[in-house]
This record gives structure tokens, C-alpha cells and sequence, in this order.
């Protein structure tokens, strides 16, 4: 490699792997756009380099999909234990006033 192409890649490199954007703003699938887009713009990498690269982006997209199914299910789960108690309120108070004469 020549050297000037060495310099660039040193001063370069960093700057192709910092993060963009925050998590909170973007989906799984655009921040692995933003990730394979980062592998494509180090030109200077081997094919090799570049697939490792993506596949290190589609690693991190099924780590955020999967966060974000963890998150969505303990979201669900705290609705069905709201709704479930709901009922049974519903349920004991109608017992009540059945049981109960006044």
C-alpha cells in the first residue's frame, strides 16, 4: 500500500465508525443502512474486511430487534396484568353485590 493511501486510511478510518445518529431516533433496519453504508464508504478495505463489516451490522440489527421485542413484551405483559386485574375487580365487586344483600 502506498504510503499516502496509509495516512489516509489512519485518519479516515475513525471517522467511518463513528455513530451517526442516536438509537432512539432511527429502526433497527436504518441503522443497518447507516452501518453498511459506513463498510461501503471504507473503500479502501478488502472484500474481506467489508463482508466481516456487514456482518457485524447484521449482527447489531438482531441485537436492536431483539432489545426491542424484550421491550414490546414487557409492554404487553404490563397491559394483560392491568386488564386481568380490571376484571377480576369488575368480577369481585359484581360477586359482592350478588352475595350481599343490603
Amino acid at each position: 500500500m502506498k504510503p499516502y493511501l496509509m495516512t489516509a486510511f489512519l485518519i479516515l478510518s475513525p471517522l467511518t465508525h463513528v455513530p451517526l445518529t442516536n438509537a432512539e431516533l432511527l429502526s433497527c433496519e436504518q441503522e443497518q443502512t447507516v452501518c453498511e453504508t459506513q463498510c461501503k464508504a471504507s473503500s479502501l478495505m478488502s472484500s474481506q474486511d467489508s463482508k466481516n463489516c456487514k456482518a457485524q451490522c447484521l449482527g447489531e440489527r438482531t441485537a436492536c430487534e431483539l432489545k426491542q421485542g424484550k421491550e414490546n413484551a414487557g409492554k404487553l405483559a404490563g397491559q394483560a396484568k392491568d386488564a386481568s386485574q380490571s376484571v377480576l375487580g369488575k368480577f369481585k365487586a359484581f360477586w359482592h353485590g350478588l352475595t350481599n344483600k343490603q
